[in-house]
C-alpha cells in the first residue's frame, strides 16, 4: 500500500497561517437574514477573513489542508495574499495526485460520457483552463467519496437531473461514482476593499478519479462510462475531527497521519 506520508511529506499537509487569524471567530450574520453588502461591510470593518481552512482526505487515515473561499463572503487583500503564497504547495500536491492517477479536464465543449483522455501533468491542466477562457486565480477543491445510486434515464447519455435522482419513475440504471478529487478554477475581480470570485464563469474543472465512474442498466447489464453523474456529496470538514472543541488547535504540529477521518 502506498505510504502517503512519503508520497506527500508531513510539512506539505499544512496550510500557512492567516495574518488575520485572530479575527477568524468574529461573528457574521446569517446570509439568510442579512444582505450580501451588509456581510461584506462587516467583514471590511472587523477584518473578518473570507477564507477558512478545509481538510481534504487523502485516504481513510490522512488528510491535507487548504484555504477555502467561503461562499457569499468578500476576499480581503490579506486573503488573496494567503491564497497566492499557498498556491505552489497546492499545485505540488495536485501535481503528485495527477502524476499518480491521471486527471480528466472538462469545459462547456467537452463530452462527459465515454472514454476521455487522461492528463498527467499539472501544467496541461493549467493550459486547459486558459484555453477555456479562464485565468485560474483561485482553486476550489472537493473530495467526493464513493457513491452508488439508482437513477432513471430515458437515454444513457442524458444528463442527470433532480427528477432522475428522485426516482419519480422506476429506476433503470445504477450510477456508480468512485472517490475522486474535483478541482474548479475561478478568477477574482477587485471591488471596494477586497475581491470577489467572478461569476458567472466558464465551466472548467479537473477531476482526479480513483476509479472509473459508470452507469449500469438494471435489465441488460450494459455499462457506460459517465463523468457527470454527480451522485456523491463532497466531504466538508473545516476543523480536524481528531481535535475536540475544547482542545487548543495544535494542527501545526500534527503529522499527516494523525487520526482518522470520520
Amino acid at each position: 500500500m502506498l505510504d502517503f506520508k512519503v508520497f506527500i511529506a508531513d510539512e506539505m499537509a499544512f496550510a500557512p497561517d492567516h495574518p488575520l487569524g485572530e479575527y477568524m471567530e468574529r461573528s457574521l450574520p446569517d446570509f439568510r437574514v442579512a444582505s450580501q453588502p451588509e456581510i461584506w461591510e462587516i467583514q471590511r470593518r472587523d477584518r473578518i477573513p473570507g477564507i477558512v481552512k478545509r481538510l481534504i482526505p487523502m485516504n481513510v487515515a490522512t488528510a491535507w489542508e487548504y484555504w477555502w473561499c467561503v461562499p457569499g463572503r468578500i476576499l480581503l487583500p490579506e486573503d488573496v495574499e494567503v491564497l497566492k503564497s499557498d498556491r505552489p504547495r497546492m499545485e505540488t500536491i495536485l501535481a503528485k495526485l495527477l502524476w499518480l492517477l491521471g486527471g480528466h479536464c472538462f469545459d462547456n465543449n467537452s463530452r462527459w460520457h465515454g472514454e476521455a483522455e487522461l492528463l498527467y501533468e499539472w501544467q496541461q491542466v493549467v493550459e486547459f483552463a486558459h484555453n477555456s477562457g479562464l485565468n485560474p486565480d483561485v482553486l476550489d477543491i472537493d473530495f467526493m467519496p464513493s457513491a452508488i445510486a439508482q437513477v432513471n434515464l430515458s437515454h444513457p447519455h442524458d444528463r442527470l437531473s433532480a427528477n432522475s435522482k428522485q426516482l419519480e419513475t422506476t429506476p433503470n440504471y445504477v450510477a456508480v461514482e468512485p472517490g475522486h478529487w474535483h478541482i474548479e478554477f475561478f478568477q477574482i475581480q477587485p471591488i471596494a476593499g477586497g475581491f470577489i470570485l467572478q461569476e458567472p464563469k466558464p465551466a472548467c474543472s479537473c477531476q482526479i478519479w480513483t476509479g472509473k465512474p459508470f452507469i449500469k442498466h438494471l435489465q441488460t447489464g450494459e455499462i457506460i462510462t459517465r463523468y457527470d453523474l454527480g451522485v456523491s456529496t463532497p466531504i466538508d470538514i473545516t476543523s480536524h475531527p481528531w481535535l475536540s472543541s475544547s482542545q487548543e488547535d495544535t494542527s501545526s504540529t500534527l503529522p499527516l497521519g494523525a487520526g482518522k477521518m470520520k
